[in-house]
């Protein structure tokens, strides 16, 4: 074989090599407030390791049927009990961390307060739906445990995610809105101000990561849940509230 020949080969043959390991992807399930965590991290995933990161969101309803039917997704990212109530499969479980309710204020419904929610001039308090979201369950955990339920029972509006809530808040369809840490931190700028709900009025919430069984990516989602274990992951979830 002439020498050309022989170099133009080798030059196709790194060109399939580099193409392949570029190609290689995996595919994430997450619950929707969580998009901008699982975004940043996918980013840095993805910086360090060349595989790409694809993304389906939506509340955790629509996310476990996805993740059992679908057959496309590696890894899904959500609350352990809400996964665990569904009887999610799973071969490895990873840590993510704590989720933290909040009350978030609109821009013209003052400050965010706790203590507010019964006044007169409030009118309209949006949740996620409980029988889809952890922070709707978190939610009407604390309206029941703090004896404000039927207080505040005919201003409830129960929306479908957190990040529906979030957009509530936006645009000032709602005065206030239960959301998770996560998610205001990403809305800060746009609305009011928020206040912690006290952790001791709703049941603890774990974030986790799991690996489907027969994850089509292998490797990879090993290698993201490794991943979540290192310094510059933790950051990342701590800026984002968890």
């Amino acid at each position: 074989m002439k020498r050309g020949k022989t170099i133009v080969l080798i030059v196709l043959a790194i060109v399939m090599v580099v193409g392949s390991v570029n190609a290689e992807s995996m595919t994430i399930a997450a619950g929707a407030g969580y998009r901008a965590l699982v975004d940043d991290l996918s980013q840095l995933f993805t910086s360090k390791t060349g595989i790409t990161v694809e993304h389906i969101y939506g509340n955790m309803g629509q996310v476990t049927t996805q993740a059992k039917r679908s057959g496309v997704v590696d890894l899904v990212v959500g609350d352990k009990s809400f996964f665990d109530k569904v009887k999610l499969p799973f071969d490895r479980e990873y840590i993510v961390g704590n989720g933290r309710l909040v009350l978030a204020a609109a821009k013209d419904a003052g400050p965010a307060d706790l203590g507010r929610l019964t006044a007169a001039d409030v009118d309209r308090i949006a949740l996620p739906d409980p029988k889809m979201a952890i922070y709707g369950i978190a939610a009407t955990e604390y309206l029941e445990h703090s004896g404000l339920a039927d207080k505040v029972a005919d201003k409830l509006i129960q929306v479908g995610t957190v990040p529906q809530v979030s957009a509530y808040l936006i645009s000032g369809e709602v005065d206030f809105g239960f959301i998770n840490l996560t998610d205001v931190l990403a809305i800060k700028e746009k609305i009011a101000g928020y206040v912690d709900v006290p952790e001791s009025y709703y049941s603890p919430i774990y974030i986790v990561a799991r690996s489907m069984p027969d994850a089509p990516a292998g490797d990879a989602t090993v290698r993201f849940g490794e991943f979540l274990d290192s310094p510059q992951a933790r950051e990342i979830v701590k800026r984002h509230g968890l």
